[in-house]
C-alpha cells in the first residue's frame, strides 16, 4: 500500500512539472505546495540528523531573536530528562501494587535452624526470654518448654476479683521490679516488691550434656504485712504445645520436697524437673496439676480450676487430676503459706535436669553450691561492669548511682526475649493481612510491661548498649532482625509473633503495613562497632548485602519529591480529628509535621538518617573491598554538603533547620455534632474535628516548630563545625523558652503553638514538650563531638555538654530512688517519670551517659 502510494505521488509530480513547464502559473503554485507538504511528511534521507532537520526547519519560522543551537539542544535535554524522572517516579508508585508482602529475600539467612540449637549455642539455649512475665524462661526454639511464676495473697483476692493474680508484668499492679544483675548467658537476680510480700528471685545456669544443661530458680517469699497474717500462695507452671510430662511423683502432699516430674520433649530429650523446699514449714501446702492450657490463656484458665476449703480455712487450692499423659500439655505446682510470718522467709528451688547432663554432673544445683556459684558470678560481673564503664573514676559517682547504672543495664539484658510465630502484614489499603514466613526473633524490648515485643528504631538504641556489655550479643540481635528482610528489602516497624505477644498488643497495631518505615538506628549500633578495627571482621557479606537491600529500601520508597530530599510514608492526608497528623513512621509520633500531609513534604530528620546510613554502609564495603570510595560514600558527602541541606532545610525566616510542606498553625480542634439523637441515644453525641481558622496561610513553607527534628544535623554530625549555623543551633539549645531544661532538653518549643497540645481528644501530648532520652543521648554525643574537633565553637559544645549530661544523670536517678523504676519519659516541668515504666530500653542509655561513652 506504502508503495502504491509513492507511485501516484511520483506520477502527480511528474505531471505537474510538466504542466509548470507549460508556464501556468496557478500549477506552478500547486507543485509548488505540494513539494513543501512531501519535505515535511517524511524526514530527509541525506546525510542530515533528524534532530537538524527540525531546527533548520524552525529556524525558518520568523521569530523575533535568534535561537542558537545549543539552547534548543539543553531544551530538549531538560525535557526528556524530566519525562524519565516522572516516569521512575510514577513506575515506583505503581510498583508496590505488584509487590508481594511475605516472601523471604532471596540471600543467604544470617541465622540459620541449628545456630539456635544447644549443640550449635549451648550458652544462649535456655534464657529468661518471657520478658513479659515478671519470671519466665523458655530455650530458643521454635517449640519451647516455657515455665513461669504466679502469687496472690489473699488480701488481694478480698479487694480484686478478677485482678489479684500476678503474672504478666502490668504497671498496672503497681509493683517495684526489675533486675539488679542479669548477664544475658549464666544468671539473674531479680527483686520485687508487692503490697504484701517481697520475692528475690535468682537464676543461675550451668552449660553441660547435648540438650542446653541445668538450671535453678530460687524463689524467696518475704511477707511485708505486720498487723495481721495474710495467705500467700505461688504457682510455677511448665508448659508445651505437645504433651511432655511423662510421670509425677510426691512422697508427701504436704511436703514440696518430693515432687519430681519426668518429662520428654523432641528438642530437649529427656529430663527431669524437681521443686524442693529450702525452709521446710508446717504452714506450706502443696497441689499439682496437669492439664491443657493455651499459653497466652494460661493464667485466665487457672481461675477457673481452683477449689476451695471450708469456711474455717478458706484456700483457693488447685484441685488435683490424674494425669494424662498422651493429652495433657501443662504441669502447675501451688504452694501455699497459710500462716505466714512477716519478715521471716520462705524458699524454694525450681530445678530442671538435662539426662544427657547426667555423666557430668557431680551435685544439684542447690543448696550451698548454688549459693556459692551465684556469689562467684555477682562478684564476677561487678567486675566486668566497672572495667567497661568505669564509673568509680567519674566525678560524683557513689555506690548508689553505681548500683543505679548496674540495675538499668541488666533491666535491659534481661528484657532480651526470644519470639516464635508469624508476624501479619499487608499492603497500603488491604483489607485482608497477610501471614509473613514462620520465623524467629532474639531481641531486647522497649519495656516489659507496655512494649513487650521487637521495635525496630528502638533496637538500634538498646544495642548501643548492649554492644558495649556483650557484642556477640548484639551480633545474634542484629542477625535475627536483617533475616525479618523481605523481598523488596522490608522490615517491619513492629515485630509481633505468637499469641502471647498478640495478646499484648491493641488491634489496631498488628498489622504492619509494607510502605511504612523506621528510623534505620541498626546504623548507629553498626557505626560504633566499625570503629574498632577488631569489630570489622565481625560483618560477613551477606550480613552487608542484607543491609544494603534494607537501605535501598529506604532510598527507593521514602524518596522525596526533589532530588536528595526525603519524605516519611504513611501520613493520613484525609484525617480530621488529628491537629496535625501524626508521623508513626518517623518514630516521633505527634511531633508536629506540616499541617496537610502532601507528596510535597520534606524531612530533614529523614535526610539526616539518611546520611548516616550512606556512611555507614560505604564504610562496610570500604573494609571489605578494601577500597578508599565507593558510591555510598560519595552519596554521604552529598547528604553532608552543608549547602544542599540547608537550600533544602534552612528556614531564613525562622533561623532553624525545618520540614517543608502544606502547612498553617491556624488550626484547631473544634466540636462538632455526629449523626441525630435516637430513642436509644437521645443525647446529641459530639466528636472534635479540626477546622482550619485562616485558610490564606496554607501554603507551602517551612514549619515553624522548633524541637528535637531541627537537631537532626547537629545530632548526626552533618554540620560542619566551622558553620555559623552550628553557632545558631548551640544558642538556641541553652535557651529555656525553647528546649533547655533543668531536666534535660524537651522535644517540642515552649514558643510552639503545639507544645503541650493534645493532638486529638482522646491523646495527649507525647512528644510536644516531654523529655526523651534517646534524643538527649544523641545530643551529647554530638556535643561531645564537637567539643573535640577543632572548630570556633568547641568551647560553647563543651560548656552546654556537661551542664546537659548533669541535668540528665541527677534527674533520672532522682526519679529512680523516689520510684525504683526508669521511665520512658520525663516531664519538662517537674522532671517527674510518665508513660510506661519500667522503660529501660533506650531509656537505659543512661548508663553510656553517665560513663560517656558514645564513640569511643
Amino acid at each position: 500500500m506504502t508503495q502504491r502510494r509513492r507511485q501516484l505521488d511520483s506520477k502527480r509530480a511528474s505531471s505537474i512539472n510538466n504542466e509548470v513547464s507549460n508556464g501556468n502559473p496557478n500549477v506552478a503554485a500547486a507543485a509548488a505546495a505540494a513539494r513543501r507538504r512531501n519535505q515535511h511528511r517524511h524526514f530527509p534521507t541525506n546525510g542530515r540528523s533528524r534532530f537538524d532537520y527540525l531546527y533548520r526547519s524552525l529556524m525558518k519560522k520568523q521569530l523575533p531573536f535568534t535561537v542558537p543551537p545549543y539552547v534548543v539542544t539543553l531544551i530538549i535535554a531538560g525535557l526528556v530528562a524530566f519525562t524519565l524522572y516522572r516516569g521512575f517516579l510514577t513506575v515506583m508508585e505503581y510498583r508496590s501494587q505488584y509487590e508481594h508482602t511475605n516472601i523471604p529475600i532471596k540471600l543467604p539467612k544470617l541465622v540459620n535452624v541449628n545456630d539456635t540449637t544447644p549443640e550449635v549455642d549451648p550458652k544462649h539455649f535456655w534464657g529468661t526470654y518471657r520478658s513479659n512475665l515478671y519470671f519466665g524462661v523458655k530455650h530458643r526454639s521454635a517449640r519451647s518448654l516455657s515455665g513461669g511464676l504466679m502469687w496472690f495473697d489473699y488480701a488481694k483476692v478480698q479487694q480484686s476479683q478478677d485482678r489479684f493474680l500476678r503474672h504478666w508484668c502490668d504497671q498496672n499492679d503497681r509493683l517495684k521490679y526489675g533486675w539488679t544483675y542479669h548477664d544475658g548467658e549464666t544468671f539473674g537476680i531479680e527483686q520485687i516488691a508487692d503490697d504484701n510480700l517481697q520475692l528475690n528471685i535468682q537464676w543461675l545456669k550451668q552449660v553441660t550434656g547435648q540438650h542446653g544443661g541445668d538450671w535453678t530458680a530460687r524463689i524467696t517469699v518475704t511477707p511485708q504485712s505486720t498487723n495481721r497474717t495474710i495467705p500467700i500462695s505461688l504457682f510455677f507452671y511448665f508448659h508445651h504445645d505437645l504433651p511432655w510430662i511423662d510421670e509425677i511423683n510426691s512422697n508427701s502432699k504436704q511436703s514440696p520436697d518430693a515432687v519430681v516430674v519426668r518429662g520428654q520433649t523432641n528438642e530437649l530429650d529427656s529430663f527431669t524437673i524437681k521443686i524442693k523446699s529450702n525452709t521446710p514449714s508446717h504452714h506450706a501446702m502443696t497441689r499439682t496439676l496437669t492439664d491443657v492450657f493455651h499459653l497466652d490463656k494460661i493464667h485466665e484458665t487457672l481461675l477457673t480450676k481452683f477449689a476451695t476449703t471450708s469456711r474455717d480455712q478458706p484456700y483457693f487450692y488447685l484441685a488435683e487430676q490424674p494425669l494424662k499423659d498422651f493429652e495433657h500439655n501443662t504441669f502447675f505446682v501451688q504452694i501455699t503459706l497459710t500462716q505466714p510470718i512477716s519478715s521471716d522467709t520462705f524458699s524454694f528451688d525450681i530445678i530442671y535436669q538435662s539426662d544427657s547432663s547426667n555423666h557430668v554432673r557431680e551435685q544439684d544445683l542447690t543448696g550451698y553450691y548454688f549459693n556459692e556459684e551465684i556469689a562467684r558470678l555477682q562478684k564476677q560481673f561487678d567486675e566486668r561492669f566497672e572495667s567497661i564503664f568505669q564509673l568509680k573514676s567519674k566525678q560524683n559517682m557513689d555506690s548508689k548511682k553505681i548500683h543505679f547504672a548496674r540495675s538499668t543495664l541488666s533491666n535491659l539484658i534481661g528484657g532480651v526475649s526470644y519470639f516464635t510465630g508469624k508476624s501479619l502484614v499487608a499492603k497500603p489499603n488491604q483489607k485482608v493481612p497477610d501471614e509473613y514466613w514462620s520465623t524467629s526473633l532474639y531481641t531486647a524490648v522497649p519495656s516489659r510491661s507496655f512494649f513487650p515485643r521487637g521495635f525496630l528504631w528502638d533496637e538500634g538504641f538498646h544495642n548501643l548498649v548492649i554492644a558495649r556489655w556483650n557484642k556477640n550479643l548484639t551480633m545474634d540481635i542484629l542477625s535475627h532482625w536483617f533475616d525479618m528482610l523481605n523481598d523488596n528489602g522490608w522490615i517491619p516497624r513492629e515485630i509481633i509473633l505468637g499469641n502471647e505477644a498478640r495478646a499484648r498488643v491493641p488491634a489496631e497495631f498488628i498489622v504492619q503495613y509494607t510502605n511504612n518505615a523506621n528510623p534505620p538506628t541498626f546504623f548507629l549500633t553498626i557505626d560504633y562497632l566499625l570503629k574498632s578495627s577488631a569489630n570489622r571482621q565481625m560483618f560477613s557479606l551477606p550480613f552487608v548485602q542484607r543491609l544494603e537491600k534494607w537501605y535501598q529500601w529506604y532510598n527507593r520508597t521514602q524518596s522525596g519529591p526533589v532530588p536528595l530530599s526525603y519524605r516519611w510514608r504513611g501520613r493520613n492526608a484525609s484525617s480530621i480529628f488529628e491537629l496535625n497528623p501524626k508521623t508513626l513512621t518517623s518514630g516521633l509520633d505527634d511531633y508536629p509535621r506540616a499541617s496537610h500531609p502532601t507528596d510535597a513534604e520534606r524531612h530533614v530528620d529523614l535526610r539526616c538518617w539518611m546520611a548516616l546510613a550512606s556512611s555507614v554502609i560505604g564504610k562496610l564495603y570500604s573494609t571489605i573491598k578494601n577500597e578508599q570510595t565507593n558510591q555510598y560514600l560519595n552519596y554521604a558527602q552529598l547528604l553532608s554538603n552543608n549547602e544542599q541541606l540547608d537550600q533544602l532545610h534552612w528556614s531564613e525566616q525562622h533561623e532553624m533547620y525545618a520540614d517543608y510542606g502544606l502547612h498553617t498553625d491556624h488550626v484547631q480542634l473544634h466540636r462538632v455534632p455526629v449523626g441525630k439523637p435516637t430513642p436509644q441515644q437521645p443525647q446529641q453525641q459530639t466528636h472534635m474535628v479540626r477546622q482550619v481558622t485562616k485558610q490564606s496561610d496554607l501554603t507551602l513553607k517551612y514549619v515553624k516548630h522548633f524541637g528535637y527534628v531541627s537537631l537532626f544535623p547537629l545530632m548526626t554530625r552533618v554540620l560542619s563545625p566551622q558553620s555559623p549555623k552550628l553557632d545558631k543551633v548551640l544558642t538556641d539549645l541553652q535557651n529555656p523558652s525553647l528546649l533547655w531544661t533543668q531536666y534535660g532538653l524537651r522535644s517540642l518549643a515552649q514558643s510552639s503553638p503545639l507544645y503541650g497540645v493534645r493532638n486529638t481528644e482522646h491523646d495527649p501530648p507525647y512528644w510536644r514538650g516531654a523529655i526523651w532520652i534517646n534524643m538527649n543521648y544523641m545530643v551529647l554525643s554530638a556535643l561531645q563531638h564537637y567539643a573535640k574537633t577543632p572548630g570556633p565553637y568547641s568551647d560553647k559544645a563543651r560548656q552546654i555538654y556537661g551542664q546537659l549530661r548533669t541535668n540528665l544523670i541527677t534527674n533520672m536517678f532522682r526519679i529512680y530512688e523516689k520510684t525504683g523504676h526508669i521511665w520512658e519519659q520525663y516531664d519538662d516541668k517537674t522532671g517527674n517519670g510518665q508513660g510506661s515504666h519500667p522503660f529501660t530500653g533506650w531509656s537505659s542509655l543512661i548508663v553510656l551517659i553517665m560513663s560517656e561513652l558514645y564513640d569511643e
